[in-house]
C-alpha cells in the first residue's frame, strides 16, 4: 500500500464524465510537493506501480426506474472491478492507465435485468520547469440503464439507455506565486447512443483558479460546452419538432469549491461545492423569432460532503440540493400555465470497516427525492448495499 498512499499524497481531485466513477490524476510535479525522503523513497522503488481491486455486495432498491407511480423494486447483486497502472515520475514525466466496471444485477425486477457502467482512463503528465505541469488524457465510457419516461399514468414507457463515449485534451496548471495556481483544460467529446438519436459531439473549455493552503484549498471556476447533435432536431416555443433542423445546445457553469481538514491528524475533512448552470438551446422562439429555445433551463446546485477517519474506519456522507427553473416549458393547462420546475434531493451514506491488508468491509445507503409541478417528474428512491472489496498493489 505504500506506493498507493504515495501517489495519492500527490493527487488532486478529478471529476469524471460519470457519476460514481472517480479516476485518479497524478501530479504533473510530484518533486515539487513531496518531502524530500519521499522523493528519494519513490527514486528507489521499480518503474511501475500496479493495484487491482474487485468488491461484491447484495442490496435492495425501491425504485428501480425513477417512477413517479407504480414504481418497482427489487433486491440485487452489484460487482465491480478496478485496475491502475502508474508509471512513477522519471525526470519530468510519469504516465497512469485506470480502469473501473461495475455491473447491478437484478434479482426479482419485471422490466429490468441489469444495468452496467465502464470508464477507462489514460494520461501523460509533463513538467515543464517548476511552476508549469502538462497533462493529456484520453477517456473512454459504457453505460447502461433503464428508465421510465411515461408521458401518462395510464400508459407506461420504458426506455434502455445505452450510450458509449471518448473524450480528449489537454490540461495545463500554472502555480504563479506560492499557493496559488490557475487551470485551463479543453475536451472534444464524441457520444454514440445505441438507437442514434442523441448522437453527438462536444467541445469544452474550462478555467480554474485556486489556492491551497496546508489544510485548506479553494477554487473557483467556469467552463462552456457546445454540444452538436447529429439527428436530434430542434423544437419550436411551443414544444413541435422543427424538420430539417438540427440542435445545437450551449452549457455555461461556475462554481466555488471549498474543502478543508479539520484536525492535525486528519481524521475530519469537509468538501462544499456551490454551481450554476445555464442550459440554452439553438431553437426558434415563439412565431419563428430568436428566443429561448424550448429546453432552457437554470441550474442550481449545492453539494455537501463530510469524512470521518480512525483506525480501521472511513465514515462518508454526502448531500445535495438542486433546483431547475425551465424557461419555456410549462405544465398544465390554460391561459397562462406556470413554468415547470424541479427540485432534487439526495444523501449517501458509505461505512468501511478495514479487515486485513486486503479485504474490507462496507455499507452503503442512499437516498433520492425529486419534487415537482409536473407530477409525472416526481419520485423517490431508496437504495441499500452491504459488501466486501478485496484489494492488491504491487
Amino acid at each position: 500500500m505504500l506506493l498507493r498512499s504515495l501517489f495519492l499524497t500527490a493527487v488532486a481531485a478529478h471529476s469524471v464524465l460519470l457519476p460514481g466513477f472517480a479516476a485518479p490524476t497524478a501530479s504533473a510535479e510530484p518533486d515539487q510537493e513531496l518531502p524530500p525522503e519521499l522523493v528519494a523513497l519513490l527514486a528507489a522503488q521499480p518503474t511501475w506501480s500496479t493495484s487491482a481491486a474487485m468488491q461484491v455486495g447484495a442490496g435492495y432498491k425501491d425504485n428501480l426506474l425513477l417512477s413517479a407511480a407504480g414504481a418497482e423494486g427489487s433486491e440485487f447483486l452489484r460487482y465491480a472491478m478496478e485496475l491502475f497502472l502508474w508509471r512513477l515520475p522519471r525526470g519530468r514525466t510519469d504516465f497512469s492507465a485506470f480502469l473501473n466496471a461495475e455491473q447491478t444485477r437484478y434479482l426479482s425486477a419485471r422490466t429490468i435485468d441489469d444495468e452496467a457502467q465502464a470508464f477507462a482512463q489514460l494520461e501523460w503528465r509533463y513538467r515543464a520547469g517548476k511552476t508549469v505541469k502538462i497533462a493529456i488524457g484520453a477517456q473512454g465510457y459504457y453505460l447502461d440503464q433503464v428508465f421510465d419516461v411515461s408521458d401518462t399514468e395510464i400508459r407506461r414507457i420504458v426506455a434502455e439507455l445505452k450510450v458509449r463515449g471518448a473524450t480528449f485534451g489537454p490540461k495545463v496548471r500554472w502555480s504563479f506565486r506560492p499557493n496559488w495556481w490557475l487551470e485551463a483544460q479543453a475536451i472534444a467529446k464524441r457520444e454514440k447512443y445505441e438507437d442514434g438519436e442523441n448522437d453527438s459531439r462536444l467541445g469544452q473549455g474550462a478555467l480554474r483558479l485556486g489556492w491551497t493552503g496546508r489544510r485548506v484549498e479553494i477554487s473557483a471556476g467556469g467552463e462552456q460546452n457546445r454540444r452538436r447533435f447529429d439527428r436530434r432536431v430542434q423544437y419550436s416555443f411551443g414544444g413541435r419538432p422543427i424538420d430539417d433542423t438540427l440542435l445545437i445546445v450551449r452549457e455555461r457553469s461556475g462554481d466555488v469549491r471549498f474543502s478543508v481538514t479539520w484536525d492535525t491528524a486528519g481524521n475530519w475533512s469537509t468538501a462544499t461545492r456551490l454551481s450554476t448552470l445555464d442550459y440554452d438551446d439553438n431553437g426558434p422562439g415563439e412565431f419563428g423569432d430568436e428566443g429561448p429555445g424550448f429546453f432552457n433551463y437554470r441550474e442550481r446546485k449545492a453539494v455537501q460532503e463530510v469524512k470521518w477517519s480512525a483506525g480501521p474506519w472511513i465514515v462518508a456522507v454526502e448531500g445535495l440540493a438542486k433546483r431547475i427553473d425551465f424557461r419555456v416549458q410549462t405544465v398544465g393547462f390554460g391561459i397562462s400555465p406556470p413554468a415547470r420546475i424541479k427540485d432534487e434531493y439526495g444523501a449517501k451514506l458509505r461505512v468501511e470497516r478495514k479487515l486485513s491488508d486486503r479485504w474490507l468491509a462496507y455499507f452503503e445507503y442512499g437516498w433520492e427525492r425529486s419534487r415537482s409541478n409536473d407530477p409525472l417528474a416526481s419520485y423517490r428512491v431508496n437504495e441499500g448495499l452491504l459488501g466486501a472489496r478485496w484489494s492488491w498493489e504491487k
